[in-house]
């Protein structure tokens, strides 16, 4: 269900959110970043921070500059203006992956499973060349950016390439660093090595957190997505991973990032004929 006008909650003493609907909606994320940068241009006082989600914005508060009443009366002047946005801010960024991984095929062997990427392909009717070429043919939408330093959920802006799968009942504990993966529709990347249960299809080739940023391309935290961003996988073969990585090590690797304003209404009309 979306929300007609959109539902201000309190989150807590210092926090408010901003609910568009109840559902995974593309369009939701829309509305969630056009407000987010009208926050973020119109500089409202007691607002310390934004928190974009697929279907709402998140609002900390500075409970020493404003009341939350006096912030919430404000977001709500500004929430017809955003209703349907024509076009948000976003980054088109192409990242190298490579898929069908050894990394991937020890981890299955570890926790005596399928290989992963053979049975996500096998679960959607596809042989495992099939299924790289359709995740690399369309791009995918950041909606969030959380849960874990440079983690991210990114689902798939052509919905006739979306790819289901399962997440494990037991989630592994221990998944490598920079394993791309997918579950439900969503794809996303492990930042560090850590637990987790989505299905893994490959490896990428850069880092997408740093903790201690030294490339250009990382914002004082350290992490490359943000919401609203558009990821662009590319398969690379072992050579090409490990000349890129080598860069990265070095410092040397350029990311492929380029600022934007996406068109909402061309991306909207089109994926209604499709």
């Amino acid at each position: 269900m979306i929300y007609e006008p959109p539902k201000i909650r309190p989150l807590g003493d210092c926090y408010l959110g901003v609910e568009f609907g109840d559902e995974g909606h593309l369009p939701l994320s829309f509305r969630v970043l056009a407000l987010a940068d009208l926050l973020a241009r119109e500089s409202i006082d007691g607002i310390l921070e934004i928190v974009p989600t697929l279907r709402q914005l998140g609002v900390v508060l500075d409970g020493r500059a404003a009341a939350a009443e006096s912030v919430r009366e404000r977001i709500e002047a500004l929430l017809p203006s955003v209703a349907a946005p024509k076009s948000v801010p976003s980054r088109l960024i192409r990242i190298p992956v490579w898929y069908d991984d050894p990394w991937g095929a020890a981890i299955a062997e570890r926790y005596a499973v399928p290989k992963n990427i053979d049975f996500v392909a096998g679960l959607n009717g596809m042989t495992v060349a099939e299924l790289i070429a359709s995740h690399c043919s369309t791009d995918y939408w950041v909606a969030c950016v959380g849960f874990a330093p440079g983690c991210y959920f990114s689902c798939p802006m052509d919905r006739n390439r979306s790819l289901i799968a399962p997440k494990y009942e037991t989630p592994r504990d221990y998944t490598p660093a920079r394993m791309i993966s997918t579950a439900g529709i969503f794809s996303c990347a492990y930042p560090v090595a850590s637990p987790g249960g989505y299905q893994l299809l490959g490896r990428m080739a850069v880092n997408i957190y740093e903790q201690t940023p030294r490339n250009a391309a990382f914002g004082e935290d350290g992490v490359l997505f943000r919401a609203g961003d558009r990821l662009r996988y590319y398969p690379v073969d072992a050579l090409e991973y490990d000349a890129i990585w080598e860069a990265v090590q070095a410092d040397e690797y350029a990311y492929d990032i380029t600022e934007e304003v996406f068109d909402v209404e061309a991306y909207l009309a089109s994926a209604a004929m499709s």
